[in-house]
């Protein structure tokens, strides 16, 4: 396993066919020497992926994860950037694979694209997200393999504004829509339309050794004053209002009524900060709740949780799921997208309602049960480890520049 650089220590429809792992049944998947092979000119294929940005989130971790389980002697693959920069580009960088900015209005950056995917002889594009996908409109008419992805609620990802003309262009400009939930492949491929062809593969995880995960728990719990006889309750993500954080401190009033929980969300501030502040307050929650900011790691934070709770209206594939799944952490998680796919309800985790006394109920039903949450932590590892391994999904992933359309 290669290790990631953030470890440290301290009408009726018909019904739809779902892809089933591992097998991508309705793709042409290349063959086992097409898959080995070079290009006809003895190098790798130039392959140009492109992300909205390299922030600190789930779906860059998961860039990070395809990228370095990449076959060098047959991928060469260059990252172009639509938005901004940030932490991702640096390790991205370290495996000896370029990154280059996009700069100016839309238009701007789609014939920057297609200069440089024409100046390398790309024939291969692979769009990190929904938002990304319309720039593969730029290489129409180039013989490229387009790849679109999905890894939000179908269009959650694109702008309010004219977001069906978006929604257009997000699907019409791609042959192959990578979907990391069922929920997502299910509704494209109900469109019954030529294109995009729909598949689903997960998001992939690595799973930290049972010592990793120790040591992370321990430091986290002393850096921040708790006990291990305390608790924990944790949120990870971005505060915007998708992520519904207003209602995670409503579950912790609710579930302190039963029993002494803490909290701690981790994330950057959208804007959000400080209204949940301000609720905090007026629940006289100020001792029991703390908003921590962005952290490097989030997995080490998750690792020093007794519970992890997701509230978020919507998701694609919950990244901060998979990872406290793979550190044995009990999650609690309101019923989005692809959380179906990943927990078994009462055995690797729970789902509820869109309701803060839903999810305080089964909050609570852990908070005072050391033995079901370590019960559920234990089979949600097991499951996660077998399932979501980074280096298999990545795998799946790279087989599909192999499916090239022949009306690409």
């Amino acid at each position: 396993m290669s290790p990631d650089p953030r470890t440290r220590v301290p009408g009726h429809a018909a019904p739809v066919r779902r892809f089933q792992l591992p097998t991508l049944r309705g793709i042409a998947m290349p063959s086992a020497a097409d898959m080995h092979c070079e290009s006809s000119e003895g190098r790798p294929e130039p392959v140009a992926v492109l992300i909205g940005q390299l922030s600190q989130g789930g779906s860059e971790r998961q860039l990070f994860m395809f990228l370095t389980h990449c076959d060098r002697t047959r991928w060469a693959p260059v990252v172009y950037v639509s938005g901004e920069l940030g932490f991702w580009e640096e390790h991205i960088r370290a495996l000896g694979i370029p990154v280059r900015l996009l700069t100016g209005g839309r238009f701007a950056k789609m014939r920057q694209l297609r200069a440089a995917c024409a100046a390398q002889g790309t024939r291969y594009f692979f769009s990190w997200s929904s938002y990304t996908n319309p720039f593969g409109l730029a290489l129409l008419g180039m013989g490229v393999w387009r790849i679109g992805s999905f890894r939000n609620a179908l269009f959650a990802d694109l702008p309010a504004r004219l977001r069906p003309a978006w929604a257009w262009a997000s699907l019409s400009a791609i042959s192959l829509a990578v979907c990391n939930s069922k929920e997502t492949y299910d509704e494209i491929a109900l469109r019954k339309a030529a294109r995009p062809k729909p598949v689903y593969i997960p998001n992939g995880v690595e799973a930290p050794a049972t010592n990793q995960i120790a040591v992370w728990r321990a430091a986290w719990r002393a850096r921040l004053g708790i006990g291990d006889d305390v608790v924990l309750v944790v949120g990870v993500g971005r505060l915007v209002k998708q992520k519904r954080f207003d209602r995670f401190i409503e579950v912790i009033e609710r579930a302190r009524k039963e029993f002494p929980v803490e909290a701690v969300v981790a994330g950057k501030d959208f804007g959000c900060l400080r209204d949940l502040e301000r609720q905090v307050a007026q629940s006289n929650l100020n001792e029991v709740v703390r908003f921590i900011g962005a952290i490097p790691d989030a997995r080490e934070l998750i690792s020093a949780a007794d519970i992890l709770l997701l509230s978020s209206d919507h998701e694609g594939m919950p990244n901060v799921v998979l990872e406290a799944m793979s550190a044995g952490v009990p999650t609690v998680v309101t019923r989005v997208n692809a959380v179906a796919d990943l927990i078994e309800h009462g055995e690797t985790g729970f789902i509820a309602d869109h309701d803060a006394d839903d999810l305080a109920r089964h909050v609570v039903r852990l908070a005072t049960h050391c033995g079901l949450r370590r019960h559920v932590g234990e089979r949600a590892r097991s499951a996660v480890m077998l399932r979501y391994g980074s280096r298999a999904i990545a795998h799946q992933l790279w087989a599909l520049c192999g499916a090239r359309d022949t009306g690409a």
